[in-house]
């Protein structure tokens, strides 16, 4: 596992997109874990949160990780969280907790399609602006 606590990087923004599918992502190094905020659209929100737990693939391929999932009722926010807390925690081999909430009223699938690949792009910046931090990869 990673020591989080030696990293330089205590906080890291990034946005993706404009107007109703403008997405945020904030994470915080708690220096022993990450914790997230994934937000966007008209109108952001609390939808959900997702922990990720990293561990050794059961395959003995490098790492996976386990999801637990609590959206709040009739959001499903947690879905593009899932993916980002998932890579973050598998790849940093460290505790992610990503909180979502975006929301924009009638999106279109290309609209959806847009946010979710906001959140792909924001995770991959995240990771490589962690990754660019020597401190973090311990070898």
């Amino acid at each position: 596992m990673l020591d989080l606590s030696s990293i330089h990087i205590p906080s890291w923004q990034g946005q993706e997109g404009e107007g109703r599918c403008r997405t945020t992502l904030t994470l915080h190094n708690t220096g022993d874990g990450i914790n997230g905020l994934l937000i966007g659209g008209e109108r952001p929100h609390i939808g959900g949160v997702v922990m990720a737990l990293p561990r050794p693939s059961l395959r003995g391929e490098g790492w996976s990780a386990d999801i637990y999932i609590t959206p709040v009722p009739g959001h499903k926010d947690v879905e593009v969280a899932k993916k980002v807390a998932s890579v973050l925690a598998k790849e940093l081999q460290s505790v992610v907790v990503i909180t979502a909430g975006i929301h924009s009223n009638d999106l279109s699938s290309d609209e959806l399609s847009k946010i979710i690949r906001h959140c792909d792009i924001l995770t991959e910046v995240a990771l490589a602006a962690l990754k660019l931090d020597k401190t973090i990869i311990k070898r």
